[in-house]
Order: structure tokens, then C-alpha cells, then sequence
């Protein structure tokens, strides 16, 4: 056994490696398509780098068939795979497209004119433009992180080199002819050198991509209530704690707290599924009426929290209002409308202070709603927070 057949092995055993990975890491998520594009991609390009291993029991079975036929569906399901992950969506039809193009004119130039040079650029030029897609995608992406401009910088680097392979080769030992291209030759060389930098360089950036974006799915878990959907009361504190010491008198900030009236009554009379509907529906319409920067949190039970960036008391106050006329509007379909689900809301604005004495301040105002007879917004005086600091009584459900 000489050295080139164990060199012509390496490509199909790391894609075939790297493709069963990124297939386990599917299968444990399949609703992440763009994982098992990557699965695919990787083992239709072994595929295409077995046909070199096959010569040496065939010689049927060639190098460059395997690349041209394999490879390019390998690309595009790359591509497709970045379309998804970053944008949400693949133009896939136009990615066949560009292929099936690249394909014809590749195969117009082997078989009319037995030109082995024009074949392989015109496939290359094909791979190149597909690539092409695959950057836009990341480009167009919201945020981007260095994992994701080490992979912009991976396919740039694999789309000039596979557009420029064949130019070089040209320079370097001439057009090859159909037929007569040896395994040894530069030509066949630069494709495995491509191959196999494709193959090493994009599979490690798409796994560190895949495990920074499983970490940050974690996170974001460990921070997000699973009922409502909005922040826990870790997640709340940890966004909003920073933000409530960095007001000032001149750009104050705003902390609502919002509770259910009499919610234990809806747990006990139509049960806790229609409870966690409630909840449902309350934090939806929260969410959609909050503005872009506010942060919204279930801080636990029936209770929420808004904290306003920003937001002078008398603008969270009309806000506070328009939200607690919306919620008692809302209808629920497991409750009558014989018993409507009103919310009291307690306010307190906040120029420097702690995320902790706001929310004190709030909940003094959120007891003056309930005291005074539920579904109203209150909103507590300093002075009032000061003296009620050290003892208030329990407050009502």
C-alpha cells in the first residue's frame, strides 16, 4: 500500500466523519434544517472524494467525475444551509438553478469540445457564485459575532480558491486533456488541497457555530419563564439592574408592577389550565404593547414586571393606563365574560436608584391599587416609600 492511497482517503473519512456529527447534533435538534443540510453537504462531498479511492480497484471511477458530479451539490447544500441558519430562509431554487447551469455548460464543453480546463472552471465559476450566496447571507444577518466573520472569511477563501484552482493550473502545467489527467498532476493535487481545506476549515467554524448558538440557546432558557415566554425574574434583574443605575434626573426610567386581581379565583373556579392561558395572554398582550427597549418579566406567580427606559412618570403612567384598559378587553375562552380579568398596576420612576428600592416603591403603589379597590394604576411618593420601607402589611390577592 503506497502513500497516495492512504492520502486518497483522507477526504472521504473526515466528510464522512464531520456529516455523522453534524447529523447526531440534528437528531437531538431536529428543528434546526440548516444542521442537517450541513450533514448532508459533507457526506455528498466524501461521496465525490471516494471516486479517487475506487480508481485504484476501478479505474471506471475517476477523481475529477466524483468532484464535478458530487461537489457542487455539496456547495449548494452548504449554501442552503447559511441561508437558513442566518436568514431564515433558502432561495433554493435559484441555488439549482445556478447549478444545473454550471452543470449543462460544463458538460456542452466535455463533450463538444473535449475540453478538460473549460469544464473545470465553468464548474468552478458555478461553485464560486453559489459560495457568493452563502456570504450574502451572513451579510445580511442582524448581528454577527467572530465566529460568523471567521466563516464569511472561510467561504470567501474557498470561493477564490476554487474559482482561481484552474487559472493556476493552466499556468502551472497547461490545459489538461479529458481523459489524461493523472492523479499525481497539479490539477488533481489542487483539487484535494481544496477539498480537504474546505472540508477541515468550514466544518470547525459551522461546529463552533453550532455549540456558541446551543450556549446562547441555554442562556437565553436559564433566563426566559417557560409559560409566559418573557424574562424570568433572574433574566428581568439582570437586564434591567444596570439600566435603573444609569438614570439620571434628566433621563429617568420607569418601573411598572403589574398584578391579576383575584387570580387565585381563576385557578380555583375554571382551573389552572385556564389560569396559565391567562398568564399566556396577559404577557402576549405585554409584549406587543411594550416599546422596543422596554424589558417585560413575570417576576413570579400572577405578578409582572415593565421597566421603561427613559420614560418620565407621567408618560409610564399614560402607558400603564392604555395597558391595564386593554387587558380588562381581553377575553378568554375557558372564562365567561361574567368574570373579567382585570390587573392592578403599581408605578414608581426611578433617577438612579436601585432596580430593588424601585420595585419596593412600585409595589407600595401596586398595594394602594389593590387597597383602593383592584384594577387601577397607583403610583407611590418617595416619602411614602420611606415610610413604609420597614413594615406594610400583606397585600391583597
Amino acid at each position: 500500500m503506497d502513500s497516495s492511497y492512504i492520502l486518497s482517503t483522507i477526504n472521504p473519512v473526515v466528510g464522512t466523519l464531520f456529516s455523522l456529527t453534524f447529523f447526531l447534533i440534528w437528531r437531538q435538534q431536529p428543528h434546526k434544517m440548516h444542521i442537517a443540510n450541513w450533514a448532508l453537504a459533507f457526506f455528498i462531498g466524501s461521496l465525490g472524494f471516494t471516486f479517487e479511492f475506487l480508481n485504484y480497484f476501478n479505474p471506471v471511477f475517476k477523481l475529477t467525475d466524483g468532484v464535478n458530479i458530487f461537489v457542487p451539490v455539496c456547495v449548494l447544500l452548504v449554501t442552503r444551509g447559511l441561508c437558513l441558519r442566518y436568514t431564515g430562509q433558502a432561495p433554493t431554487r435559484l441555488l439549482i438553478l445556478i447549478l444545473v447551469v454550471a452543470d449543462l455548460i460544463a458538460c456542452w464543453i466535455n463533450f463538444v469540445h473535449q475540453n478538460a480546463f473549460g469544464r473545470g472552471l465553468s464548474i468552478s465559476i458555478g461553485i464560486a457564485v453559489l459560495l457568493m450566496f452563502g456570504m450574502q447571507a451572513i451579510l445580511k444577518a442582524r448581528t454577527r459575532d467572530r465566529i460568523d466573520l471567521g466563516i464569511l472569511a472561510a467561504i470567501a477563501a474557498a470561493a477564490i480558491l476554487v474559482a482561481g484552482r484552474p487559472i493556476l493550473s493552466f499556468f502551472v502545467e497547461g490545459a489538461p486533456q479529458i481523459g489524461a489527467i493523472e492523479q499525481t498532476s497539479f490539477w488533481a493535487v489542487s483539487i484535494k488541497a481544496a477539498g480537504l481545506f474546505s472540508l477541515l476549515v468550514l466544518a470547525i467554524l459551522f461546529m463552533l457555530r453550532i455549540a456558541a448558538d446551543l450556549f446562547a440557546e441555554l442562556n437565553q432558557q436559564s433566563v426566559t419563564d417557560s409559560l409566559s415566554g418573557l424574562l424570568n425574574r433572574r433574566g428581568f434583574f439582570a437586564a434591567a439592574e444596570p439600566l435603573a443605575r444609569q438614570a439620571t434626573p434628566a433621563r429617568p426610567v420607569s418601573v411598572l408592577l403589574l398584578d391579576i386581581d383575584h387570580f387565585k379565583d381563576v385557578n380555583d373556579g375554571y382551573g389552572h389550565r385556564a389560569g396559565d392561558q391567562v398568564i399566556q395572554a396577559i404577557a402576549g398582550l405585554m409584549q406587543l404593547s411594550t416599546p422596543e427597549h422596554a424589558l417585560v418579566g413575570r417576576l413570579g406567580g400572577e405578578e409582572f414586571g415593565i421597566f421603561l427606559p427613559n420614560t418620565r412618570s407621567a408618560a409610564a403612567l399614560a402607558f400603564a393606563e392604555a395597558l391595564r384598559a386593554s387587558i380588562d378587553l381581553q377575553s378568554h375562552a375557558d372564562i365567561p365574560s361574567t368574570h373579567p380579568i382585570t390587573v392592578s398596576i403599581g408605578l414608581a420612576e426611578g433617577t438612579g436608584e436601585e432596580l430593588d428600592l424601585l420595585l419596593h416603591m412600585a409595589d407600595i403603589g401596586l398595594y394602594e391599587a389593590k387597597d383602593n379597590g383592584r384594577d387601577q394604576v397607583r403610583m407611590a411618593g418617595r416619602a411614602m416609600a420611606e415610610r413604609n420601607t420597614r413594615h406594610r402589611p400583606a397585600k391583597p390577592a
